[in-house]
């Protein structure tokens, strides 16, 4: 077998707040050799996700990441060394990688696929090709259900998960406001994500105001990202039967001691509103349906999508930081070495 060095990211501190470099550490040492079934993949690139705060923080969560342990994250590669007679050498793998050069997959896990680069830019196998798009996918479609001529509101709608439900609900026959940060997010959102209207909420001191006038006939579907203030804001202005589909909370900083807020159950009752949070490893047993539609959808010229690549892995925990200050411009991926695909 062959050996390999392998540098990885570690988690050396927990968060209290936002994610800071300072968190993380770099560290050297060999690369695990696969078991059976398993395969070992090159990663080319690993991902940052919104999602990453609650996994660091203090606070349990769904994907809890270890103090020492290497960063969680998902990620592209290449198999250097397969132990699975499904897998050769050579194929690309998406897995739940880690931020390192080297990680063992095997297929039982969480996210694992191989790719075809015939389908698109192995990056886009982790944005719009792929957990992005998913995510977007089953929170919209199954958990928001849209139907044509509704208003669908999505927050952070210039963000990787955003855009792409802005998209789908244009294809479900939808009306599509996005809530953005800035005004080229909300340009981007406009001329680029196919959405009807986007507000610059920080062009704005009344967000309901602008949401009015953004939404004459209310709101039936909101795809939320970021909880807080902005969704108490627009639980005041859901049609009857609204849904609204909790995806992130990246506006809160902490979860300890617990954010207070408007007390909101007199609107889900007279609304008769349904508040429901979604996680995507929930929906694994169906992705390949899932990108199955969005592979066409791709194919057929409908989705857009934006990437802002940092190089090295030495990056990825101030890309990770920059997320939350809003520096990225699209989906955030690390590059970990040369893509072989674009060569």
């Amino acid at each position: 077998m062959a050996h390999h060095r392998n540098r990885r990211v570690i988690l050396k501190t927990r968060a209290t707040g936002l994610p800071v470099p300072e968190l993380f550490d770099m560290v050297e040492d060999d690369a695990p050799e696969p078991g059976d079934g398993e395969v070992l993949i090159n990663n080319i690139y690993v991902s940052a996700d919104p999602g990453m705060k609650g996994w660091i923080s203090t606070a349990k969560n769904y994907a809890s990441v270890e103090t020492g342990a290497t960063m969680n994250s998902f990620g592209v590669g290449v198999v250097v060394e397969s132990r699975n007679p499904d897998i050769a050498e050579g194929d690309y793998i998406v897995g739940r990688t880690g931020w390192q050069e080297y990680s063992i997959v095997a297929p039982e896990q969480g996210g694992f696929r191989k790719v075809d680069p015939a389908d698109g830019p192995l990056s886009a196998s982790l944005g719009v090709l792929g957990h992005s798009a998913i995510t977007a996918y089953f929170g919209l479609l199954d958990v928001g259900r849209p139907n044509a001529g509704e208003t669908v509101l999505v927050s952070t709608a210039a963000g990787s998960v955003g855009s792409a439900v802005g998209q789908f609900a244009n294809i479900k026959g939808c009306r599509t406001v996005g809530i953005a940060g800035g005004p080229e997010k909300a340009a981007l959102c406009r001329e680029v994500f196919g959405y009807d209207v986007a507000i610059d909420y920080k062009a704005t001191d009344d967000l309901a105001a602008a949401l009015q006038e953004a939404c004459p006939e209310g709101i039936d579907v909101y795809y939320d990202n970021v909880g807080g203030d902005t969704l108490d804001t627009v639980l005041g202005l859901m049609n009857q039967n609204g849904r609204v589909v909790i995806c992130g909370t990246a506006a809160t900083e902490a979860w300890v001691p617990p954010p207070t807020g408007l007390r909101f159950e007199r609107h889900v009752l007279v609304n008769r509103l349904r508040i429901q949070g979604f996680i995507l490893f929930d929906y694994q047993d169906r992705y390949e349906d899932a990108l199955a539609d969005i592979r066409q959808w791709f194919k057929e010229g409908k989705l857009n999508y934006r990437e802002d690549i940092a190089e090295g892995l030495e990056n990825a925990p101030a890309a990770l930081a920059g997320l939350y200050e809003g520096r990225n411009r699209g989906r955030q991926l690390i590059r970990v070495r040369p893509d072989p695909t674009l060569s």
